[in-house]
C-alpha cells in the first residue's frame, strides 16, 4: 500500500487546527542563546514582596555563596559541575543562573539551560513509520509533519544530562514551598524577558523531574502543566550490605544465578578506570560508542560533544569516574558515575550492540556501578530512566517523575496537554522484577 504523503497529512483538519496555534515568530529566530555577557542583570525586586533576583550568565560569574547554599555533598549544581558543562556544551546549549535574595541574603537558586527544542530531532521515534495498517501510518505521518514545524526556544530549569530534581534549591528555613514556587516562576519570567530583550525569545519554560508534592502543586497553580515521564530507577543500598557479596547474598536464588551467569559471560572483558590522560586518548572512540546508544533512544533531549567526559573529569577528578570495558585491548564500551552524596549517579554510557549481546556487557555495567556505590558508601544508586526492566532485575525501584511545562502563548498553553500526549512516544512496556523477594 502506498505510504501516505506529508502533503496529505498537512491537509487533514487535525493537523491544520493544531498547526494554527503556533505563531510564526516562535521559531523564526534561529540564533544560539545570547553570549554570556549579553543578558546579565543586577539584583532587582521581584513581584513577591521582600525578595530580589540576580541573573548570572555563566558559572564563572557565580559567587562562592552559590556552593555554600547547596546541601552537603550535592554536586550536580556546584560551580565546578556547571562550569564543566559550559566548557563542553551540548549542541546548541546555553546557560543561565538565578540567585534569589531576601533582605540581601541569598535564600534560593536555580540553574537553567537554554536550547531550541526541535520535536522531530528530539522525539526520534517519530522518524520511523510504524508497522500496521494505513491509518496507523497516516497518523504517524501527520505527527511527523506537525513535529517538523515544532521548533521553539525553551528555558529548561534543571539538568538535561541527569534524571532527578537538580533544578533549584530554596532554604527551607526561610522560604516555604508554596512561596518558593512563586519565586521560581517570577524569576523564570524575569529571565525570559531579559533574554527576549537581547533577541532570544523563549517559546516556553520546562521545569524537569519533580516528584509529587507541594512544589508540583505550586507550579500547576502558576499555569504549568505537569506531565508524567518515564520513572527514575533507584536502587536503595541496604545498611547491611557491607560489600558486593552481601548484595548478591540478599538476592533470591534465581537472580543470584542470573548475576553469576552474566559474570561468566563477561569474563573476557577487562574493566579499567580511565584517568584524564586515558580519556583524552580515547575520546573519539568513546563518542562513537555513546552515539551507538543515544541514536537509538525514542527521545533524546541533547547531543553531547566529544570533549564532554574529559571536561567533567578535569573539573571533578575524584567524584566523576569513567570505566572503560576492553576486549583484547579494544575499547568496546564504557560507563560513568558521579558521586552526589548520599547518592551515586549513573551517568552516560556507550557500547557496541553486538558485544553487549554476546557478553551481557550492559548487565555487567549495572552490577559494576552497584559495586562502586557500595565501595563509596552511597545510600542509593540512581540508574536514571530507560531500560527499566533490566534495571529492576538488579534491584532498582521506579520513582515517578513529572515535568512541568508552560508555553508563553496562552492559547497554545491551554492546548499543551493534548499536544504532548499526541506527540509523546509510546511508553516502554516492562515488568517490575523483585530480585530480593516479594511479588
Amino acid at each position: 500500500m502506498k505510504q501516505p504523503s506529508v502533503d496529505y497529512a498537512e491537509k487533514c483538519p487535525l493537523y491544520q487546527s493544531i498547526q494554527s496555534l503556533f505563531s510564526p515568530s516562535a521559531s523564526k529566530d534561529a540564533s544560539l542563546p545570547p553570549a554570556a555577557s549579553a543578558f546579565s542583570a543586577p539584583p532587582g525586586a521581584l513581584s513577591v514582596p521582600g525578595f530580589e533576583l540576580a541573573i548570572h550568565p555563566s558559572a564563572t560569574s557565580l559567587p562562592r555563596l552559590w556552593d555554600e547554599m547547596l546541601p552537603e555533598g550535592q554536586q550536580m549544581m556546584t560551580r565546578a559541575y556547571l562550569g564543566a558543562q559550559e566548557q563542553a556544551p551540548a549542541e546548541g546549549m546555553g546557560y543561565a543562573y538565578l540567585l534569589f535574595y531576601k533582605n540581601k541574603k541569598a535564600v534560593g537558586l536555580a540553574a537553567c539551560q537554554l536550547m531550541e527544542f526541535r520535536a522531530l530531532r528530539q522525539i526520534q521515534s517519530l522518524r520511523q513509520l510504524p508497522e500496521g495498517g494505513f491509518f496507523e501510518r497516516l497518523l504517524q505521518t501527520a505527527k511527523r509533519a506537525f513535529a517538523s514545524r515544532v521548533n521553539y526556544k525553551l528555558i529548561i530549569c534543571g539538568a538535561t544530562q541527569f534524571t532527578g530534581q537538580h533544578a533549584f534549591f530554596f532554604d527551607p528555613g526561610r522560604v516555604a514551598p508554596e512561596e518558593a514556587m512563586a519565586l521560581l516562576d517570577d524569576g523564570l519570567q524575569r529571565l525570559s524577558r531579559s533574554l527576549e530583550a537581547d533577541g532570544w525569545r523563549a517559546g516556553g519554560i520546562l521545569i524537569k523531574d519533580l516528584e509529587k508534592g507541594p512544589c508540583l502543586q505550586g507550579l500547576e497553580q502558576k499555569g504549568f502543566s505537569a506531565f508524567p515521564f518515564e520513572p527514575n530507577m533507584v536502587l536503595p543500598l541496604r545498611p547491611e550490605w557491607r560489600n558486593f557479596d552481601d548484595y548478591l547474598e540478599a538476592m533470591v536464588s534465581k537472580y543470584r544465578v542470573r548475576a553469576r551467569r552474566a559474570f561468566k559471560k563477561g569474563k573476557e572483558l577487562e574493566a579499567r578506570e580511565l584517568d584524564e590522560e586515558s580519556l583524552f586518548r580515547c575520546q573519539d572512540e568513546m563518542h562513537r560508542l555513546y552515539d551507538e546508544i543515544a541514536g537509538k533512544a525514542d527521545f533524546n533531549m541533547l547531543i553531547l560533544p566529544k570533549g564532554y567526559f574529559l571536561a567533567l573529569k578535569q573539573a571533578m577528578p575524584e567524584r566523576f569516574r569513567v570505566f572503560g570495558y576492553y576486549l583484547k585491548d579494544r575499547l568496546v564500551g564504557f560507563c560513568s558515575t558521579l558521586s552526589n552524596a548520599p547518592e551515586l549517579e549513573a551517568h552516560f554510557m556507550g557500547f557496541e550492540p553486538e558485544i553487549n549481546f554476546q557478553y551481557q556487557l550492559y548487565l555487567n555495567m549495572l552490577y559494576d556501578m552497584i559495586r562502586t556505590g557500595l565501595e563509596e558508601g552511597a545510600e542509593k544508586v540512581v540508574f536514571s530512566r530507560t531500560a527499566m526492566e533490566i534495571k529492576s532485575s538488579v534491584g532498582a525501584e521506579p520513582v515517578d517523575m513529572y515535568c512541568c511545562v508552560r508555553h508563553n502563548n496562552p492559547v497554545l498553553n491551554r492546548a499543551l496537554p493534548a499536544l504532548v500526549r499526541w506527540l509523546s512516544p509510546n511508553g516502554e512496556e516492562w515488568v517490575q522484577r523483585h530480585p530480593f523477594g516479594g511479588n
